[in-house]
């Protein structure tokens, strides 16, 4: 058996540009302890553990990046497709290491851990009768696991009980092994759960009486195609639920501080009092439904074009001449305040050409409102009052050398409505003027991959495999 056999290909994957918060979200959305730093052609650089995660951040370095944090390369044990499992052990047990990447050349293709390893030697042995005892043969490996790992009969008898296991729970193996357990006998147990369905669970949290956190994953252990017992291994994830709560905890004083930067109390709830509309576009009919109702959804809005503007920032966009960063915030900021919604319920179908407004009255509206009551600059009204007009639609007197802004206000604000509308994931990439903006997004219309010049405004959509200029 080789490990391209074996290896997980889902992988959790950042770029060394990305920052901590972004490898805590990674680590969170994909449940796991580690993730593997690549670059833009998919080499291996690095790769970050939650400890190494957790270290940064308690040396106040938040805002590193993932390649200021990441073991580099030239210190990682790595594999090949074609190295046999074996050698994979052997290299896991010397090492001490639970990961191995799986690169061919210097491409990451996957990564093999562990749990994989132990999986497939039980894999080996399962024409055995005794399979409990022929496990016993990677003792080794159980040895130097970080992951604990228990085994259990199907009398719900703890047969195998690591050191890893010793020290998460203050209890000595030779207290546990033989002794039947109330616990993984309980009805929500995931361990009852396999014995009884014979399916595996993945990624399945649990908190002991301690307060502590772990991430298990439970494997039934089948003998001439009865369930023996069931293996399960588990992380403690407690000082990753603490970061968690931290970025929450920082995302909230982003908000407070947003608030703070308003003119006055109106204009925040005003804001707050603007709903937004989580849908299911139908392609065919044109029509959406109605998922979600975000009572708050113009407030959220707002944050979520200065946060897609602040991500800009770090790529360097802000620095373009043309590009006024105070502009565009205070134009993000006043942008839809004049917005009028409908009022929709979930379950609704509607035809969203008939029930929002025409984007360029409210446009024109919020102009109105901070040139009249705000006295904003007027580039801010300028560029407010045609952030929905087409360029071919521009008056002729319209500033010229506000095109660039105007085209980097209109991508931010579409990429907001994609985040805050349909939970879209986006990225960038900047070359000189020409911006490369990647998102994910459920509406087919807007899942691609766009270019635009933003001095000159030529622009590239890559839909699909269809390319359009």
């Amino acid at each position: 058996m080789l490990a391209k056999e074996i290896m997980i290909t889902k992988i959790p994957l950042v770029g060394p540009d990305a920052r901590l918060k972004e490898v805590a979200r990674k680590m969170l959305t994909m449940e796991t302890a580690h993730v593997l730093v690549v670059d833009e052609s998919g080499r291996l650089l690095g790769l970050i553990c939650g400890h190494d995660l957790c270290a940064a951040v308690a040396d106040v370095c938040c805002d590193c990046s993932a390649a200021e944090v990441m073991v580099p390369r030239a210190r990682l044990l790595v594999a090949f497709p074609d190295t046999p499992v074996e050698e994979v052990a052997k290299m896991l047990t010397e090492h001490g290491v639970s990961q191995l990447p799986v690169v061919e050349g210097e491409v990451l293709v996957g990564y093999v851990d562990m749990a994989v390893v132990l999986s497939a030697t039980a894999a080996k042995v399962r024409e055995t009768r005794d399979m409990l005892e022929q496990f016993r043969q990677a003792t080794m490996l159980i040895e130097v696991m970080r992951e604990s790992l228990v085994v259990v009969d199907k009398d719900f008898v703890i047969r195998e009980f690591n050191p890893a296991a010793e020290r998460a729970s203050g209890l000595t193996a030779r207290q546990m092994i033989g002794r039947q357990s109330k616990t993984y006998r309980a009805s929500d147990s995931a361990v009852r759960k396999v014995m009884e369905s014979g399916a595996p669970l993945y990624n399945v949290e649990m908190q002991n009486k301690k307060g502590q956190v772990f991430l298990t994953n439970n494997v039934p252990i089948i003998v001439d195609g009865q369930i023996a017992g069931v293996l399960q291994t588990s992380t403690e994830t407690t000082e990753m639920k603490e970061l968690h709560f931290q970025l929450l905890k920082a995302r909230d004083e982003l908000d407070k501080a947003f608030a703070v930067t308003l003119p006055d109390s109106r204009v925040e709830q005003k804001l707050k009092h603007t709903p937004e509309y989580r849908d299911v576009f139908d392609r065919a009919t044109g029509m959406i439904e109605v998922t979600e109702v975000i009572e708050d959804g113009g407030y959220l809005h707002v944050v979520n074009a200065l946060k897609v503007a602040a991500d800009l920032n770090e790529k360097g966009v802000m620095s373009l001449l043309g590009i006024d960063k105070n502009t565009l915030v205070q134009s993000l900021i006043f942008h839809d305040l004049g917005k009028s919604q409908p009022v929709l319920y979930v379950g609704q179908l509607a035809d969203p050409l008939k029930v929002f407004e025409e984007s360029t009255r409210h446009a024109a509206r919020s102009a109105d409102i901070i040139e009249s009551y705000y006295s904003k600059h007027q580039n801010v009204v300028t560029l407010i009052r045609y952030h929905h007009h087409r360029e071919e639609e521009l008056p002729a007197d319209f500033p010229r050398h506000l095109l660039p802004m105007l085209r980097l206000f209109k991508i931010i604000d579409g990429l907001s409505a994609g985040l805050t509308r349909r939970n879209a994931r986006i990225g960038f990439r900047l070359s000189g003027s020409r911006l490369t903006v990647l998102e994910h997004n459920t509406h087919p219309e807007y899942n691609r991959t766009a270019e635009i010049d933003l001095y000159n405004g030529q622009e590239w959509i890559y839909a699909m495999k269809n390319t359009s200029h």
